[in-house]
């Protein structure tokens, strides 16, 4: 099955390099989407832009395997309640094996059946608010979040393992259109770093004099190197710094 780009294209390569790829072309359209895909994977990896989870299963600790998580201050995304040791009547279910960070969440249900019977999976609200049952909260210090937990206020559920289905976005707040250019200028890198190692000029403009064979290559590498300037200027601005991913893992 045949990659489908999310962020770049051929076309968009072929236009930042004024390079025409083809399958008869070196590189080929299949080097081409092979590294489209590569690149856009790198994306997936490093959280960026928005990406989906879905149906993910959430075990429910016991009050007695939850009460380590109650030395950790939290505080809800929605408001302005912290979660110390004492909260109420209600259920802190931490949410250890997610992505963040956590844009929004899609969908909660809970499953209160026993293992042995088919599940029945009930509808949760995120609150605050009339006929909701749960707040998303986040585990900060300072401007770092290092976790993500449930603080279900109603209709709790058992405890036990996959009692939970949760569906949700993550990621890093990017638009498409500069994740678009980052992928484009990274594809075109590759691109022309292949041309380096033929005789073609393709996409060189002028040739102003000199030995042909060092020529080609000089004007390649000029390029690709601004290409990776702008790179590296877009993830400086836009990209983030600081990831806490072995805690939001």
């Amino acid at each position: 099955m045949s990659y489908s780009p999310k962020y770049t294209s051929e076309s968009l390569v072929e236009a930042v390099t004024q390079i025409d790829i083809t399958e008869t072309t070196s590189p080929s359209s299949s080097q081409v989407l092979t590294w489209i895909e590569e690149v856009e994977k790198e994306v997936e990896e490093r959280r960026l832009g928005s990406h989906t989870a879905t149906d993910v299963y959430i075990d429910v600790p016991s009050l007695e395997e939850v009460s380590g998580y109650y030395d950790v201050t939290y505080r809800a995304r929605t408001g302005q309640l912290f979660v110390l040791t004492s909260m109420g009547a209600g259920r802190l279910v931490p949410l250890t094996n997610i992505k963040g960070p956590i844009i929004s969440i899609t969908s909660l249900y809970k499953n209160d059946k026993d293992p042995t019977q088919a599940p029945d999976w009930v509808e949760l609200k995120e609150g605050p608010g009339s006929g909701t049952h749960f707040l998303l909260l986040e585990s900060v210090s300072g401007s770092k979040t290092f976790g993500y937990a449930l603080w279900i206020y109603d209709k709790m559920p058992l405890p036990g393992p996959k009692r939970l289905k949760m569906s949700y976005t993550y990621g890093y707040n990017i638009s498409e259109k500069i994740l678009q250019e980052w992928c484009t200028l990274k594809v075109a890198v590759k691109v022309l770093q292949a041309k380096m190692g033929t005789s073609s000029g393709e996409g060189l403009t002028e040739f102003v004099g000199g030995d042909l064979g060092t020529y080609i290559p000089a004007q390649y590498q000029a390029r690709i190197n601004l290409f990776r300037q702008r790179i590296a200027e877009i993830e400086a601005t836009y990209f983030p710094h600081e990831l806490a991913v072995a805690i939001l893992s």
